[in-house]
């Protein structure tokens, strides 16, 4: 019965949390997270790493270093971090979208109860050289809930990325920027 449930108010979940995401880039006009300051000083790394998420959740998001020592101490269950290849990229992630990382750097396959969300607002270069514009990462319980969104980038809007594997997740991307833009 759980999983009929779960399987039926996915779409529903997903259709809601993309609509959140269409206006979400007007939340982050504004924003000066992981700027420089009036001073000119560079962000620090704390700083940084709280730019990839909006302010609303990285301002109660515990912050790690590369070495995952605590930077800053938060009070939910957002973890802001460095991610990547090149481990120069900001992420915040949820405590499902943890799980889900933690998993797949083991080559397991997750066991995802429930929608996770990761954000990247800052982009990220993958290992190919190519360059994700900002974007969240939606992680789903039921992968067949993927099956209607293409599979390529090219299209500037929602794409499973990893598609047909274990890791299958939706790359919502913000801004209205696509992989071709910088």
């Amino acid at each position: 019965m759980q999983a009929h449930t779960i399987k039926h108010r996915l779409p529903a979940a997903i259709a809601l949390v993309l609509c959140v995401l269409a206006i979400a880039p007007a939340a982050f006009a504004g924003s000066d997270m992981g700027q420089p300051s009036a001073d000119n000083k560079p962000p620090t790394v704390v700083e940084t790493l709280m730019s990839a998420a909006p302010e609303s959740v990285a301002k109660h998001a515990t912050v790690l270093s590369r070495t995952g020592k605590i930077l800053k101490k938060g009070d939910s269950e957002w973890v802001c971090r460095f991610a990547g290849l090149t481990g120069d990229t900001p992420t915040c992630l949820d405590s499902q979208s943890r799980a889900y990382f933690k998993a797949r750097s083991q080559g397991k396959t997750p066991q995802v109860d429930r929608v996770g969300l990761t954000y990247m607002l800052d982009g990220m270069t993958m290992g190919t050289g190519m360059h994700m514009p900002p974007h969240v990462m939606l992680i789903v319980p039921d992968l067949s809930s993927l099956k209607s969104f293409p599979t390529t980038p090219q299209s500037g809007m929602p794409w499973v990325m990893k598609a047909n594997t274990p890791y299958a997740h939706l790359i919502i991307p913000m801004g209205g920027k696509t992989m071709d833009d910088h």
